[in-house]
């Protein structure tokens, strides 16, 4: 019966599935949703979703651990945004983010919000399985299924949806109760249900693939992954998440190779940076930086090609820094340095090699590099602020973040910076401002409020500066009410 619920709800239970981790006061705080009309008769309107997409994301930020890693980051958007410039959007500005989880997950969120777990990126083996769940999850929300779905319960589709969203929250402390919550606030037509997700997953699959190809990646990265995944778990107990809420059959699998044989045999063109990322992560999330060594020493042996064993010499570098071997850890990444050419990932490596043995002028310096060669790159740009941060040069980490946000938009974690190195460099509203930001972009009003009356209630605010603030508040005070219950 739980297999059956998890295929009955299909991606609006994907949205919750995958936190491993809740934080602590989640139990405590109920989960809101915004007012957003009565959609009974009538499809979600794109302005609707996106608003329950924006208040969603605030929910997720706060109970699931998103990754902080501003390479990581930088590389799932890119690769997102990639993809995209193949589909077919409705108008939304779609943001990618990394699960910090082991297991195996992807999810899409309605406004194109869609999330990647740690764990997923680690299974695949190559930049087009990835960036084919990428465009699987792409699809769900470019096809609009949410507010299809929503729309085929007649209005019940918001109720529904807090229901499945709060149960699998529970579920996450206690699997019986959570399955239980669900299924007595789902009822109805359970078949029809089923046949209306599976509709979806076809489509989903079926433009996923066309987005592939369109963006020049392997089509044959979709039934690849599939096959591999569903026979790396056939024996297993339970399953992974992403084959809860994304079944894997034998049907599905020769479809997807169906509609990639269509398209022939193609070279791909994929992007190093998958290379780099899934080494990074091999190396930071294994369970020690000598079993990381382990895993890269022995890729090193078997290693294909010389660009295979480069790509594991980074890997083995980034153990090495855990280890505290700098010296080591420098030898490996000029020697992949020779071999690939320049890349973020390389700068970036040695620069924190330098940051974290101490040689802070070192570390600044090759930031500085790597930007000359990589303008306005985002994790360089982040480095580089947080080493002059260390550095006790705040002024120049507060107007480098500045320009960088007024470059290229809200960043949650560039509020972060900005709100730090405005405080140190003696700005304090300034900070105050920027930090407000942050804390709203992870759905904590209250204290991006709080954040505000400080501001307005200094002596030695000037007149433009508190009305900013007084602004700020009164739309932050609308939101929050918005949110205030279920509606």
């Amino acid at each position: 019966m739980k297999a059956a619920l998890t295929r009955i709800t299909g991606f609006l239970l994907a949205l919750a599935i995958g936190l491993s981790v809740v934080g602590a006061d989640s139990e405590q705080r109920p989960l809101r949703l915004p007012d957003i009309g009565d959609p009974a008769g009538r499809t979600l309107t794109v302005g609707q979703e996106k608003r329950l997409g924006d208040s969603l994301i605030r929910e997720v930020r706060q109970r699931i651990p998103i990754s902080d890693d501003a390479e990581l980051r930088h590389y799932i958007q890119d690769l997102g945004n990639r993809l995209l410039a193949s589909a077919d959007n409705p108008g939304f500005d779609f943001e990618f983010f990394v699960v910090d989880s082991p297991t195996v997950n992807a999810f899409a969120m309605p406004g194109g919000y869609i999330g990647m777990n740690s764990g997923l990126i680690m299974r695949t083996q190559s930049e087009s399985e990835l960036a084919a769940v990428m465009a699987h999850e792409i699809a769900h929300v470019t096809q609009r299924h949410i507010a299809r779905t929503l729309d085929a319960t007649r209005g019940s589709g918001l109720r529904t949806l807090g229901i499945i969203m709060a149960a699998i929250l529970l579920g996450m402390q206690d699997p019986d109760a959570g399955s239980a919550a669900a299924m007595a606030g789902i009822a109805g037509s359970i078949q029809e249900q089923i046949d209306y997700t599976r509709a979806h997953e076809r489509e989903a699959d079926n433009i996923g693939i066309q987005i592939l190809a369109a963006a020049g990646l392997d089509p044959h990265g979709m039934p690849r992954f599939f096959e591999r995944l569903e026979q790396a778990t056939r024996f297993l107990d339970r399953p992974p998440e992403y084959l809860s809420t994304h079944p894997v059959t034998e049907n599905r699998i020769s479809d997807s190779r169906a509609r990639a044989q269509a398209y022939g045999d193609r070279e791909s063109q994929e992007s190093p940076m998958y290379a780099f990322m899934r080494a990074r992560l091999i190396a930071n999330k294994a369970d020690s930086a000598g079993s990381a060594e382990r895993h890269f020493r022995a890729a090193i042996d078997n290693a294909g090609s010389d660009e295979e064993r480069a790509y594991a010499e980074y890997g083995l570098a980034l153990a090495m820094i855990r280890h505290e071997r700098f010296d080591r850890a420098n030898e490996l990444l000029e020697q992949a340095l020779e071999t690939l050419g320049e890349h973020v990932p390389l700068y970036s490596a040695m620069a924190t090699a330098a940051r974290e043995d101490g040689r802070l002028d070192e570390s600044i310096a090759l930031y500085e590099l790597g930007l000359s060669l990589f303008p306005n790159n985002y994790p360089l740009t982040v480095g580089l602020a947080e080493a002059l941060l260390e550095d006790n040069r705040a002024g120049e980490a507060r107007e480098l973040v500045r320009r960088k946000l007024q470059r290229d938009g809200p960043d949650p974690h560039l509020y972060r910076l900005h709100g730090q190195a405005a405080a140190e460099a003696g700005r304090p509203h300034e900070g105050r401002l920027a930090m407000a930001e942050h804390y709203q972009m992870y759905g904590r009003l209250q204290l991006a409020v709080e954040q505000l009356n400080q501001v307005i209630d200094a002596s030695d605010a000037d007149i433009n500066t508190r009305s900013r603030a007084i602004a700020r508040r009164q739309e932050l005070v609308r939101l929050f009410e918005e949110q205030s219950e279920f509606r």
